[in-house]
């Protein structure tokens, strides 16, 4: 326990050093009004996944750091944007499960021999579309139009005194400690009880359906379930000792690039009042089916070069 308190402690210090810098910038942004003015470019897009412009400057956050980042820095524009409904929660984080934390985890698909540049794009062209489709299917379907229940905490003046915005900050961070913690003995719950080889058993005819080879098979899954650090981690190991072939450890990547660290990540998601079916169902089922065409056209010799680039064939 002592450990894992250490761990954790250790862990939310990076994410602190990560978060107050961004905090900081957003109230900057804030008090001299030029949030509206950084977020106008992406007023299109997140018109069509229905949300405020100004969640692109959260989407960003994400995209250069890491979730919980992204997730502080929505919490602090909530005054400014408004309550949201579950399906613009559910939509938010969606786009922030798939394309989040992108120069890290970029460095793990070049060592693992995938070009790092075509996995950023997929990752931002499939997080986009999975937002719009979700976002019209809601609409269409009149679903998750009540307003989200945030479970973090958040301010209701736009604009807080410092000594507020000080006090409200310090209890956002306390909170996403606590988060951490409660993960983290989850994660340590699955792999002492061994849950995490009945959920990879669960997971395996997914596999096969996304048409990742049977010898990527195991280490893909666990990497979905972990996260794509770890996952990665084993991808790059096989990669080097040739026992998974190069098409195989590109199938492995580019499903684990969308769709990893399955519990970790969406419950802490989960946490701005989002719908799970679009948090987790959803996002596995849409990965598994674009994997599978994407794995399909890697395999035509002329769609090859263009897919996975003629470095890494």
């Amino acid at each position: 326990m002592k450990n894992l308190l250490r761990q954790s402690f250790q862990s939310w210090l990076i994410l602190v050093k990560l978060t107050l810098p961004a905090l900081i910038c957003v109230r900057l942004l804030t008090l001299f009004g030029l949030i509206g003015h950084i977020s106008k470019p992406f007023e299109p897009l997140m018109t069509l996944m229905g949300l405020p412009k100004e969640t692109a400057l959260c989407w960003v956050t994400a995209m250069l750091t890491n979730n919980y980042t992204g997730i502080v820095v929505y919490l602090e524009l909530l005054p400014i944007i408004g309550p949201q409904t579950v399906l613009q929660a559910t939509v938010i984080a969606s786009v922030f499960l798939i394309a989040h934390n992108l120069p890290v985890e970029s460095g793990v698909c070049r060592g693992a021999g995938v070009s790092p540049l075509r996995m950023t794009i997929l990752r931002l062209v499939a997080a986009a579309i999975y937002g719009i489709t979700i976002n019209q299917l809601g609409l269409a379907f009149g679903f998750g139009q009540q307003t989200a229940s945030v479970i973090v905490g958040m301010g209701l003046d736009p604009l807080p005194p410092w000594g507020d915005w000080i006090i409200s900050t310090i209890k956002s961070l306390a909170a996403i400690y606590l988060i951490v913690v409660a993960l983290m003995l989850m994660m340590v719950g699955l792999r002492k009880t061994g849950l995490i080889r009945y959920l990879a058993a669960i997971l395996d005819p997914l596999m096969r359906l996304s048409g990742v080879s049977p010898k990527a098979t195991m280490i893909t899954v666990f990497g979905m379930i972990v996260g794509l650090a770890y996952g990665g981690g084993l991808i790059i190991a096989e990669s080097k000792s040739g026992r998974v072939p190069k098409p195989d450890v590109f199938g492995s990547i580019t499903l684990m690039a969308m769709c990893h660290s399955l519990f970790e990540d969406t419950i802490i998601l989960a946490a701005l009042g989002g719908s799970l079916w679009g948090l987790l169902f959803g996002r596995i089922v849409f990965s598994v089916i674009l994997t599978r065409i994407i794995v399909h056209a890697a395999s035509c010799n002329a769609a090859k070069p263009f897919i996975i680039g003629k470095k890494y064939i």
